[in-house]
């Protein structure tokens, strides 16, 4: 049977160290969903993240991507897996002394045998994608706030990933340039069929695009509510999720493809 889900969070204990940073985490995301990871400032968000993509290993408990288990000490299944897995940082995280089309090409690069024609065709393709057909020579330098990041996602789905991780994709953009990025997420979905986990704190791009959510409280140190904010916000019975899901009036207008 087809497996139903594309991550997978059981019984974690995050933290480095001796220090716990989140305990007893449990979730799980559907294939196909846009799923988002909440929490106000300094509560885990980034940390869980990063143990997702295996950056960090938990103190305890499993994680399970795209049907596999996440195993640190097997370099290269890890390495396998990851090829099947995007990743999009705040800044985009292009290297500056490359082009945006050889940012977009490096995975590629390292990770295919593909000939050099067909490494520039899937570059093009693309950068068409996330609307950067004309940018291909430019340095990220010369690039907006918003055209970074939307090089960075570029680059993320260079390799057709079925899971696409964004950390904080709208931090840093003006409302104008958040919500066409939210746009773009969507498109992404439709389009590709990936699933999407989204760490950030933008309520706006929370009730545009996600599907259901996971609430961090800091004081807990763990997840407080699951499902989807549109609900969370009026029903929950945690005064505290409430008061985080309230806290700005302002919605974008903003398709949501359910």
């Amino acid at each position: 049977m087809e497996q139903e889900f594309a991550l997978e969070a059981e019984d974690l204990h995050l933290g480095y160290n001796d220090r716990i940073v989140l305990h007893d985490l449990n979730f799980s995301v559907k294939k196909g969903e846009i799923f988002g990871i909440l929490g106000n400032s300094g509560c885990g968000k980034s940390t869980l993240l990063k143990h997702l993509i295996g950056i960090f290993p938990p103190l305890k408990g499993k994680i399970s991507l795209l049907g596999e288990m996440l195993d640190l000490s097997d370099k290269s299944a890890y390495n396998r897996l990851m090829t099947r897995i995007g990743v999009t940082y705040q800044g985009g995280a292009l290297f500056g002394s490359m082009t945006v089309a050889e940012n977009v090409a490096l995975p590629l690069e390292l990770h295919t045998d593909k000939s050099p024609d067909e490494i520039a065709k899937i570059v093009s393709e693309k950068l068409a994608l996330v609307d950067l057909a004309d940018f291909g020579n430019f340095m990220p330098g010369e690039l907006s706030g918003g055209m970074r990041k939307r090089a960075g996602l570029a680059r993320a789905i260079a390799l057709d990933p079925q899971l696409l991780f964004f950390d904080e994709p709208s931090a840093g953009l003006d409302p104008l340039a958040a919500a066409a990025l939210d746009s773009l997420i969507l498109s992404m979905r439709r389009q590709l069929g990936v699933t999407v986990v989204i760490v950030t704190h933008e309520l706006d791009s929370i009730y545009a695009i996600t599907d259901r959510v996971i609430i961090i409280d800091k004081a807990e140190k763990t997840i407080v509510a699951e499902g989807d904010p549109r609900k969370l916000r009026c029903e929950s019975e945690n005064l505290f999720v409430r008061n985080f899901l309230n806290r700005n009036g302002m919605k974008r207008s903003v398709e949501h493809y359910g």
